[in-house]
C-alpha cells in the first residue's frame, strides 16, 4: 500500500505533499510523546523491595485508568481525523504500548515481592521486555515465570493478548472506516473548488 493509500480517505481529494508530511511528522511526535509517557510511568517503579513496593500496583492502576481514557479518546479522534488510517495506526501502537506497560508494572511488583518469581529479578525494562515477548508469543525462554502468582498473571496476559489483538484491531479499523466514510460523505456534499490544474 502506498503512503497515499495509508493516509488518504477513499473518495476524497488527494492530500497535498505538505499535508502528508505534516500529518506523518505530527503522528511521529505523538508516538514519541506517548512512549515518553510510558517510560516515565515505568520509571516510577522502585528497584528494590521496600515500602514503595505498592508503587508498581498504584502506577498499574493509574496506568489502567489512563489506558481506558486514552483508548476512548483515540477512537473518537480517528473518526474525526482528516487522515483516519494514519491515526488508526498511531492509536494501535500507543494503545498496545500502554497495555504492555500495565502488565510490566504488575510483573515488577510480583518480582519485588518475590525475587524468585521469575528466572531472574525484573526491573522496569526487563518486565516490559517480558510483557512484549508474551504478547508476541516469541517465548525466548530467557525470562520465565516460576511461581504460581507469576504464572497466573502471565496466563491472564496471554488470554487478554488474544482478545486484545482481535478486538483492538477490529475496533480501531472500524473507527478508521467510519472516519473514511465520514470524510467521503462530507466531500461529496462539497464541490471541488480547486483549479483544474491543481
Amino acid at each position: 500500500m502506498s503512503i497515499d493509500g495509508l493516509i488518504a480517505a477513499r473518495g476524497g481529494q488527494k492530500p497535498t505533499r505538505r499535508e502528508l508530511v505534516v500529518a506523518i511528522l505530527v503522528a511521529l511526535v505523538r508516538l514519541v510523546l506517548g512512549f515518553a509517557f510510558i517510560v516515565l510511568m515505568m520509571s516510577l517503579v522502585p528497584d528494590s523491595p521496600d515500602i514503595r513496593m505498592a508503587a508498581p500496583l498504584l502506577v498499574a492502576t493509574f496506568g489502567t485508568v489512563i489506558y481506558i481514557i486514552f483508548s476512548r479518546r483515540q477512537l473518537r479522534r480517528i473518526t474525526k481525523s482528516r487522515f483516519p488510517t494514519l491515526m488508526a495506526a498511531e492509536a494501535l501502537v500507543l494503545i498496545a504500548g500502554l497495555f504492555l506497560a500495565v502488565f510490566a508494572m504488575v510483573y515488577v511488583a510480583i518480582s519485588l515481592d518475590n525475587p524468585r518469581a521469575f528466572t531472574e529479578p525484573l526491573d522496569a525494562f526487563t518486565s516490559y521486555y517480558f510483557a512484549l515477548t508474551v504478547l508476541a508469543t516469541v517465548g525466548f525462554g530467557d525470562i520465565t515465570p516460576v511461581t504460581t502468582a507469576a504464572r497466573s498473571v502471565t496466563m491472564v496476559q496471554m488470554a487478554l493478548d488474544l482478545v486484545f489483538i482481535a478486538a483492538l484491531i477490529r475496533i480501531v479499523s472500524t473507527a478508521a472506516r467510519k472516519g473514511i466514510d465520514r470524510r467521503a460523505a462530507g466531500q461529496q456534499e462539497q464541490p471541488d473548488t480547486r483549479p483544474a490544474g491543481g
